[in-house]
C-alpha cells in the first residue's frame, strides 16, 4: 500500500446494491475533478459486512450508475475485513447498522467513519472548497469531518436496501444516496455545484432510471443474459477532459 494513497472504503451488507454504487460514483468523481496528480493517490474500494464474493452489480444499480456517468460492469463483491478498514482514510456506511458493525471491528476508526448521509449532512454544512492539493489536504478534511459531526446529526439514517424489492426500492436508493455522495463530492474533490445539481435533478426525475426489461434478464446472481453493454458516455455534464 502506498502510505501517500488517500483511502475510502464504502460499506454495506451484500456490496452488490449500495456500497457498489457509491464507490463507483466516487471513484469516478474523484477522476474527473481531481488534478491528476492527487487523483492518482486516491483509491476508492467498496465491502460488505455478509458479502457472497465475487458477485457483480445488481442489473438495476447499473443502470442508475451508468445513467450518472459511470460503469459498474467491472464491479466484484468482497467481504470487509479489518486490513481494509484500518487502511482507509474515510469509511463511509450505507446505515447505522453497517456503521457500527464497522467500529465493532476496529474501534479506533471512529473519527473518521460516518454513514453516508451523516457525512453528506456535515459535508453540506462546511461547504464546498477548491479541489485539494494532495491527499494530505484530504485527509486533513476528514479531521474537519470529525471535529464537527455535529453537523451531521440531523441527516444520520439509514439508506433504503433495494435487495430483492421492485423498481422504486432502486429509487429510493438512489435518491437517498446520491445527493449526500455529492455534497461529499464537492467537500473532497472540488465538484462543481453546476454538476451537482444536475446529477441532484437527475435523481429526482422519477423517469430517469428505466428498468425496463431488466426482470426476465437477469440471472441468480446479477448477471443479465444477451447481448453486452454498449460502452458507457465518457462525458458526464462539464466533465474535464485530461
Amino acid at each position: 500500500m502506498d502510505s501517500e494513497d488517500f483511502r475510502v472504503l464504502v460499506v454495506c451488507t451484500g456490496n452488490i446494491n449500495r456500497s457498489a454504487l457509491a464507490a463507483a460514483l466516487l471513484r469516478t468523481w474523484a477522476d474527473w475533478y481531481l488534478p491528476p496528480e492527487v487523483a492518482a493517490h486516491v483509491v476508492v474500494t467498496s465491502a460488505g459486512l455478509a458479502a457472497p464474493a465475487g458477485r457483480p452489480m445488481r442489473s438495476r444499480t447499473r443502470v442508475i450508475a451508468e445513467r450518472l456517468g459511470t460503469d459498474g460492469r467491472a464491479h466484484r463483491s468482497a467481504q470487509i475485513d479489518e486490513a481494509a478498514i484500518r487502511a482507509a482514510d474515510l469509511v463511509l456506511t450505507a446505515d447505522v447498522a453497517h456503521r457500527d458493525g464497522v467500529l465493532g471491528m476496529v474501534p479506533s476508526k471512529l473519527r473518521s467513519t460516518f454513514t453516508i448521509r451523516e457525512a453528506g449532512g456535515i459535508a453540506a454544512r462546511l461547504g464546498a472548497v477548491p479541489a485539494p492539493a494532495s491527499a494530505a489536504d484530504l485527509r486533513t478534511r476528514i479531521v474537519a469531518f470529525s471535529r464537527r459531526r455535529e453537523l451531521g446529526a440531523a441527516d444520520d439514517g439509514d439508506i433504503t436496501d433495494p435487495q430483492g424489492r421492485g423498481d422504486d426500492a432502486y429509487r429510493a436508493m438512489a435518491g437517498e444516496e446520491v445527493p449526500p455522495l455529492t455534497s461529499i463530492a464537492a467537500s473532497l474533490f472540488g465538484m462543481p455545484k453546476a454538476e451537482v445539481d444536475a446529477v441532484l435533478a437527475t435523481v429526482a426525475d422519477p423517469e430517469a432510471f428505466s428498468f425496463e426489461g431488466l426482470e426476465r434478464r437477469e440471472a441468480p446472481g446479477g448477471a443479465t443474459s444477451g447481448a453486452a453493454p454498449t460502452e458507457r458516455r465518457r462525458r458526464w455534464f462539464g466533465r474535464r477532459d485530461t
